[in-house]
């Protein structure tokens, strides 16, 4: 009855006050050190929603396995590890680090969790709970001002604690870590942005994470006034000094896409940039880089086109040829794509494609008279160039979907349309 009483003294106390007042409490009662994390090393005590200290998440990695009922203790480091488990939520688990721990503390430990062990359980419930409706509200938002765009943008950010004006212009910004990113909390990101932010004294709105990638809403940085600190290349030392930052801080190759400053009611447009300045350069295969839209040349004002006129501009330059490549399995396509890539060097690209040089030339040939041009014009290589590049971009963002058009009963014979 006694330890009963105790578990609810606990759990009132996490109700009324939270998980900081229960971890002090269990610091003062055991006479440790204590830091609270879930599986992932997001931290939960003393602070919450940053990442843990390395030697933490040095231990995570390389711990045994080890029940709710059962302990780790790691005795070079006097580390005591104890687990506080859901068990029908799944990574529902919250782990106590135990810091300076002789073999001695451990029962005292234990039985202070095990008083403790509903009131953490209860906070873990309702944590999972809460962000998974933060979750939800966030990718409603999202969807909301950068996708469809038919709403109060104004209010909807102010909801998300992001305070900007109708009056000024923004950009948007957007961090790709790679494909192995690791697992950063928001509240460490938005930290790291915000030291920057007063150590080169930049303006900065807010950071947010959706979708895999990093968004940064920025002060319009292009044309307005008072920015002209950021004007002619700063703001370009300021994104490569981003760049750096956190490439260096999670020891990934990270790349930025940056979209021009528009005003707030039209911010989706800056995001749609943003996008295809990222994407532009990762098809082809590269990281850590920095990549303004305003900077992408022709293909600016290409993608600045209505998405119709540049989808049918795709669609009129390499149809006949996709659609042959469709039904005789030619390899038009990827001779056509390695021409452009060795500046029609004939010889460089049968080699690289494995064939003999005269396949190349007859490729070549065919290409042309599908397409009734003249390979030999600058100009003719230009678009070709430029329609596949755009097809790549626009098929990567799920902008233009992969596809054909074929007559029944026929799988393989003419009439089909393909759509890169």
């Amino acid at each position: 009855m006694e330890e009963q009483n105790e578990s609810i003294i606990w759990l009132e106390l996490m109700a009324s006050k939270g998980i900081k007042a229960l971890g002090q409490k269990l610091q003062s009662k055991c006479g440790k050190k204590l830091i609270i994390t879930g599986q992932q090393g997001i931290a939960h005590y003393p602070e919450s929603g940053i990442m843990a200290p390395d030697e933490i998440l040095d231990l995570l990695e390389h711990m045994p396995k080890f029940a709710e009922n059962q302990y780790y203790y790691a005795k070079n480091q006097q580390r005591l590890v104890c687990k506080v488990i859901l068990e029908d939520e799944p990574d529902g688990v919250l782990l106590l680090f135990w810091e300076q721990v002789d073999n001695e503390d451990i029962d005292l430990i234990c039985k202070n969790i095990d008083q403790a062990q509903l009131a953490l359980r209860w906070y873990l419930r309702g944590h999972r709970r809460f962000a998974q409706r933060l979750h939800e509200q966030r990718a409603a938002f999202f969807e909301g001002v950068f996708i469809k765009h038919n709403i109060g943008v104004e209010s909807l950010l102010k909801e998300q604690g992001i305070n900007i004006h109708s009056d000024r212009e923004y950009a948007v910004m957007l961090m790709d870590m790679g494909e192995d990113k690791p697992l950063i909390p928001p509240a460490d990101f938005r930290a790291k942005l915000l030291q920057f932010r007063q150590r080169h004294q930049t303006e900065l709105i807010y950071p947010l994470e959706w979708n895999g990638l990093y968004l940064v809403i920025l002060p319009g940085i292009y044309s307005q006034q008072e920015f002209n600190f950021l004007s002619a290349g700063k703001h370009e030392e300021v994104f490569n000094r981003w760049q750096q930052l956190f490439s260096e801080a999670y020891k990934v190759d990270v790349s930025i896409g940056v979209g021009m400053s528009y005003p707030l009611v039209e911010l989706h447009r800056s995001y749609h940039e943003a996008r295809i300045a990222l994407m532009f350069r990762k098809i082809r295969g590269e990281q850590g880089f920095v990549q303004e839209f305003a900077e992408l040349g022709i293909f600016r004002d290409l993608f600045g086109c209505e998405q119709e006129r540049i989808i049918r501009f795709c669609h009129q330059t390499l149809d006949k040829l996709l659609a042959y490549d469709h039904d005789c399995d030619a390899g038009l396509q990827i001779t056509l794509r390695t021409l452009m890539n060795t500046n029609f060097n004939y010889k460089l690209t049968a080699e690289k494609l494995f064939v003999h040089v005269n396949t190349v030339r007859y490729r070549c040939d065919k290409i042309a008279q599908l397409l009734n041009i003249d390979l030999n014009e600058p100009d003719t290589r230009f678009n070709l160039y430029a329609a596949l590049r755009v097809g790549d971009v626009l098929k990567a963002l799920n902008l233009l979907q992969p596809g054909y058009v074929g007559n029944i009963g026929k799988h393989k014979t003419g009439g089909t349309q393909t759509l890169f």
